[in-house]
């Protein structure tokens, strides 16, 4: 049960300073986002440097269905195919081809584990779940014959979320497959930077596949782009959650990641609050500072690493973009070293308490009339406890 940073356009020092300083546990990779031979030279380094660490290439085949997708860097990696067309992946030889080059490419960089490739699912009673769960069949029996372990990747629509019976059908199909596990990712609804879902039944239905998988099934389940809603996938039995830097890492859209974006301005600064589960901009921050005394202030913090720059004065003086990241893993990493090792009936129990926690704390910044942003204030609460109620009732956790 650890953290891994999901990689994304300029990664600077931050994945090899997090690692040194044992923050998280190892990378996603991004193909798109760098070079292929700058992604050889950071594994060779971490692998030097711990050879334990965890390192996953995210093959990102499925940008190849767009015909306008921003595939940057990816059109430099020698298995990417460029566009195709679905009806091309209705052919075995097709889907073997893909499926050999990408994972032979994978295997030639020297990694323990290799990622199968995969289509966007909009649906799972759709021809693409089908085509998805070709990839993985094929993916999983040529990595046996090549004597490699397998994650079979699996990216979908929060939508596809919405219909359980649909839901089941389509995890009844994974639990066939002889892998050593799972690299999740949801395509959200919304771009908006939050840690809630639209409504509690998707939320419960991707509880269930995690817990499915992980719990009972004894897959690893890595959960992608999650950011503080991982902590609940980890609450439920996914083994690693990954966040990165950009928003458009820390949560996966279409709209982000896919399609074509204009240029837009650069987000504000954020202070990633465990007892808010959340994270709150700086200036709110500075609000919070200036309407508590020290003792009251100190129930919002996290406590974890830069937070000396956070308690010497005005928080958002001297809180800079890098304090930011690290100390947002750092809070992530804090909170999964409490839940490790505990049953996840005490996992859950946990999670329970530090909601209704942040209920109370979000009852007392408005109380004291704190102005919060939409994307800092308490709403994902209320989903989150809806959907893991609903999550206990279903598989009998007490």
């Amino acid at each position: 049960m650890s953290l891994l940073i999901q990689q994304g356009y300029g990664k600077g020092d931050k994945i090899n300073v997090c690692m040194e300083k044992k923050i998280v546990n190892g990378v996603i990779l991004s193909p798109r986002d760098d070079t292929i031979n700058n992604i050889e030279d950071l594994i060779k380094d971490i692998y030097e440097k711990d050879n334990k660490s965890k390192i996953i290439f995210d093959p990102q085949f499925y940008y190849s269905t767009y015909i306008d997708g921003t595939y940057k860097k990816l059109n430099d990696a020698e298995y990417f195919p460029g566009h195709i067309k679905l009806s091309e992946l209705r052919s075995f030889r097709n889907i073997n081809h893909y499926v050999t080059s990408t994972l032979d490419f994978q295997n030639d960089l020297g990694l323990g584990v290799l990622v199968s490739p995969t289509i966007l699912v909009p649906n799972f009673s759709d021809r693409q779940a089908q085509i998805s769960l070709s990839l993985a069949e094929e993916s999983a029996s040529y990595s046996k014959k090549i004597g490699k372990e397998l994650l079979v990747s699996l990216v979908f629509k929060e939508s596809a979320l919405n219909e359980t019976s649909n839901v089941h059908e389509f995890l009844n199909e994974l639990t066939t497959l002889d892998v050593k596990g799972f690299y999740i990712t949801v395509a959200r609804n919304t771009v908006n930077y939050d840690q809630t879902f639209d409504d509690h039944t998707s939320l419960s239905n991707l509880l269930t596949m995690i817990y499915s998988l992980g719990e009972i099934n004894e897959y690893e389940v890595i959960m992608g782009y999650s950011d503080i809603i991982g902590l609940l996938y980890l609450t439920v039995g996914a083994t690693y959650i990954s966040t990165g830097w950009h928003n458009s890492s820390k949560k996966f859209t279409e709209q982000q990641r896919i399609l074509p974006v204009s240029g837009g301005r650069q987000p504000r600064e954020r202070y990633t609050s465990i007892p808010l589960l959340n994270s709150i901009r700086t200036t709110e921050l500075d609000s919070i500072y200036k309407q508590f005394n020290d003792d009251d202030f100190k129930i919002f913090l996290s406590n974890a690493p830069r937070e000396n720059i956070i308690k010497t004065g005005t928080p958002s003086a001297g809180w800079s973009r890098n304090h930011s990241h690290i100390h947002h893993w750092g809070s992530l990493n804090k909170y999964i070293r409490n839940i490790a090792g505990m049953t996840i009936e005490d996992r859950v129990g946990f999670m329970e308490s530090s909601i209704n926690n942040a209920k109370g704390l979000y009852r007392i910044l408005d109380t004291n009339s704190i102005q919060l942003d939409p994307s800092s204030s308490g709403k994902h609460l209320s989903i989150w406890e809806d959907a893991l109620k609903h999550f206990k009732e279903k598989h009998y956790i007490l």
